[in-house]
């Protein structure tokens, strides 16, 4: 817990319960519009009187529409990435499901440390488990579901609430506030890169209705674009073309970029009064379809090169086996193969409540919350060693599917008395959370030990589907009740203060709170901060789920390991066996301190500088993996354990090291007019730094690795310094936007029996957009995004696999992208 000595209370009373209460920090081209967004209201953070981002105890950054129309991706992580400097996100190719439900991070922490809220209700968990392959096991909301075209507006609160909305805003929140104009729009959009692939249309419509209180609107988004690939040919099947002239051999084998995806996006939202009480619902739908490459499989055996031997993997899967005579894979794949995997995703959310407000100004609201995302997964152009000439090339590997339910009340009490400057404002309310996590058995196929085994690879090659064993539900229900207290003590100092208690059906329960304040020394400098402690449970899957998967190791070849439940067989039989420390999972929990500066200038500039610091400890990460030997195979199938046949190795979801992370956030807006136009200039800067506290399981042996991942990975894997920079012209119908985005530099690491390690560079984009309005229902715009066409280093350490760039880039690697774009309204 804090530390009195440690807290920031000399500078001015800290706190802010309130979530919401936002800093105001305009991240970049987000004041394109004629009002300042720093001066817009925000309701994120706070459940007192909604201020300004300006005005608020903690850092906001508040992007508006006409920001996101400045972006050009169909993906929301994507354009969130290009406006807030402080999230990143990284696209995984051939790392299974995370290609396409992506890692999205606040101040460099844990995808699943950061709060998603839709107009402020917590959006429901996707059913995939992140593994970016830095020793980090996610599970988090998917926020590409959400139509970025549906947004009125995103409020980023850059501060722990985890006393104000419960587990997981650790990191801080995003706020996702849904359009509810009226009247009607549409855009139609065709863009691609320069190297002339990830192309394709993005359209969408809004249409809306409004009579006093009463409203409906609904959005609809379709998206369709081809793969991309940077990529140059892999090793294995360079020789096998070299060693035979006559064969067809891909080139390259494997296409390292962006999947092929096609998507449709749905939102709406309603409010009506009926007598007296404000009825309101809102919600959104996804469909979605995925496909991309896995690593290849090629017949060689060894590859020797000047200073390395790279293995394959695949030769004696190709090569005669006695239980099938006169049959090989090469008659079915004479030049190798590359698995492709793909996933058909489906989200739905629908929130529904009332509220109400009394005569003495006691505010009610009461609401209900429904989320499901499900994934089914499947394999082409693959194979099953084990069947032999009766496997098939494709493959239903089974699903997942996560389901949500919560059940909310929150109130509010305005107290006059004769002590403050303003009446006392006292929320509180109470919330049931439950959720399951499935997980759906694929085909037999897909998983099935075939005649061939042991000798032959087992289930669908790149993926193995799901068994019956693996297939299994899980749940879990937490339970909360909170009291958060906002104290004007006089026109320019404020005090708020929030506490939280949880208790969850399956470890121990969690109290936290938060304490914030703002002081106004002039109506142009402010000083607020605050001082709070937060928590992330383990999610069901998290706590019980098992799952396979496979890797190319350059040494060994195809390798396919398990990642199985801390609690489970094959736990048990470690600890007993060789006496592993697997321990049973705890939720991880935060002490959070920030303290910024606010300054505000009469001649339209203002200025937010705020430093924090966030302490987590017992951080879950996979484990060191535990090679079996062929013995413990043996008595791990006499004890018919599944699932581990052709299992190299297990590793298991643990709590595996303490982290300290301080960074500090500069933001900075000038409005001014020129030219008979508007200029607005915005500068948002962001350094993280994050380091390893404490090992509580480091590696036998090796104090430099935490759980098998060095600790300089850990700390170092994304850039600590980012910016954003850009500029917006307005003058009659034009509107012309130029945006400079800063990534300092970061560690690419790959483990080929044993890290190695490379330091990328800083790197620099440009983005550029233009639109014109033709008359009063039609814009036209044109842009570019890495207008110069701006590449990252090149990956030293994986040409070998045919990669260009590291497939752990915080950015996009496939170069320039330009488009085109027309909207209508009426």
């Amino acid at each position: 817990m804090v530390r009195i000595n440690r807290l920031f209370l000399g500078a001015a009373v800290l706190t802010q319960l309130n979530l919401n209460a936002s800093l105001a920090a305009s991240v970049p081209n987000m004041t394109t519009n004629e009002k300042s967004d720093l001066e817009m209201i925000t309701v994120t953070g706070t459940r007192a009187k909604p201020r300004t981002a300006l005005k608020s105890m903690s850092p906001i950054d508040t992007i508006s529409a006409e920001s996101v129309k400045t972006t050009a991706s169909s993906e929301f992580v994507e354009m969130m990435a290009a406006l807030v400097p402080s999230f990143s996100v990284q696209r995984l190719p051939a790392l299974d499901g995370t290609i396409f439900v992506r890692p999205a991070r606040l101040r460099n922490l844990s995808p699943d440390q950061t709060l998603v809220l839709v107009n402020g209700k917590r959006v429901h968990n996707s059913a995939m488990m992140m593994s970016p392959a830095n020793g980090g096991v996610f599970q988090a909301p998917d926020l590409d579901q959400i139509a970025s075209s549906a947004i009125k507006s995103v409020e980023v609160l850059r501060d722990g609430a985890s006393a104000q909305y419960g587990s997981d805003a650790i990191a801080g929140v995003i706020n996702l506030i849904l359009d509810d104009s009226e009247g009607f729009s549409g855009f139609a959009q065709y863009g691609q890169y320069y190297e002339g692939d990830g192309k394709g249309p993005r359209v969408g419509g809004h249409g809306g209705w409004r009579s006093g209180n009463n409203f409906l609107s609904g959005t609809v988004e379709y998206s369709n674009t081809t793969e991309t690939s940077r990529s140059q040919q892999v090793v294995f099947a360079a020789a096998l073309q070299a060693s035979n002239p006559n064969l067809n051999v891909p080139n390259p084998a494997v296409r390292w970029g962006q999947p092929e995806r096609e998507a449709t996006r749905l939102a709406f939202n309603a409010g009506a009064d009926l007598a007296g009480i404000s009825g309101y619902a809102f919600g959104t739908y996804g469909k979605g379809y995925g496909i991309s490459d896995f690593n290849y499989r090629g017949p060689l055996g060894a590859i020797i090169q000047p200073g390395n031997i790279f293995s394959s993997g695949n030769a004696s899967n190709f090569a005669p086996n006695a239980a099938f005579p006169g049959f090989t894979a090469l008659q079915v794949y004479p030049v190798g193969f590359t698995p492709h995997f793909g996933q058909n995703d489906e989200d739905i959310s629908i929130i529904a409540g009332a509220k109400k407000t009394l005569e003495n100004g006691i505010f009610l609201d009461l609401s209900v919350n429904y989320g499901r995302n499900r994934i089914d997964y499947f394999m082409k152009n693959s194979f099953n060693f084990s069947l032999g000439p009766k496997s098939p090339t494709s493959f239903d590997d089974g699903a997942v599917e996560q389901v949500e339910l919560m059940y909310n009340f929150d109130g509010s009490i305005p107290i006059k008395n004769n002590f403050t400057a303003n009446p006392v404002s006292v929320a509180f309310g109470a919330e049931q959370r439950r959720q399951d996590f499935q997980i759906f058995a694929g085909d037999p196929a897909s998983y099935a030990i075939g005649p061939g085994a042991p000798g032959l690879a087992v289930g669908s090659a790149g993926f193995p589907g799901y068994s019956p064993a693996q297939a299994n539900k899980y749940n879990q229900t937490s339970r909360s009740g909170y009291i958060d207290i906002d104290v004007p003590f006089t026109d320019a100092w404020t005090v708020a203060m929030a506490g939280r208690y949880t208790t969850f059906d399956k470890y121990d329960n969690s109290t936290t709170y938060k304490i914030s304040s703002r002081y106004e020394f002039t109506t142009n400098l402010a000083l607020r901060g605050a001082v709070s402690t937060g928590f992330h449970a383990p999610t069901p899957a998290q706590l019980s789920s098992e799952a396979l998967s496979q890797g190319l190791n350059p040494a060994i070849g195809i390798v396919t390991t398990g990642r199985f439940s801390p609690v489970g067989p094959v736990a048990n039989f470690l600890k007993s066996s060789r006496g592993a420390n697997i321990k049973p999972l705890t939720p991880e929990t935060s002490d959070n301190y920030s303290l910024g500066l606010v300054w505000s200038g009469n001649s339209g500039f203002s200025s937010t500088l705020d430093a924090y610091r966030i302490d987590v400890a017992d951080r879950l990460t996979a484990s060191t993996s535990y090679t079996l030997t062929a013995a413990e195979r043996t008595a791990l199938d006499a004890l018919k354990i599944p699932n581990v046949t052709g299992i190299s190795s297990a590793n298991f979801l643990q709590n595996g090291y303490n982290s300290s992370t301080r960074g500090v956030d500069f933001v900075t807006n000038y409005n001014h007019e020129v030219a008979s136009g508007t200029l607005v200039h915005t500068a948002a800067i962001s350094y993280v730094k994050t380091k390893i506290s404490k090992v509580t399981q480091p590696f036998v042996g090796n104090t430099a690795l935490v759980l098998g991942t060095p600790i300089s990975i850990l700390q170092n894997s994304l850039p600590a310094l980012r910016a954003t920079f850009s500029s917006t012209f307005k003058r009659d119908s034009w509107d012309v936007t130029a945006r400079v985005r800063y990534y300092g530099s970061w560690l690419d690491s790959v483990n080929q029996g044993g890290f190695y390690i490379q330091k990328i560079s800083p790197l620099v984009m440009a983005d550029l957009s233009a639109s014109y309005r033709v008359n009063s229902h039609l814009t036209t715009r044109i842009g570019a995004e890495n207008i110069f066409n701006t590449y990252p280093d090149k990956a030293q350490f994986q040409a070998w696999r045919g990669l260009l760039y590291s497939r752990f880039s915080p950015y996009n690697t496939d170069g320039g992208y330009y488009y085109v774009r027309a909207e209508i309204s009426y």
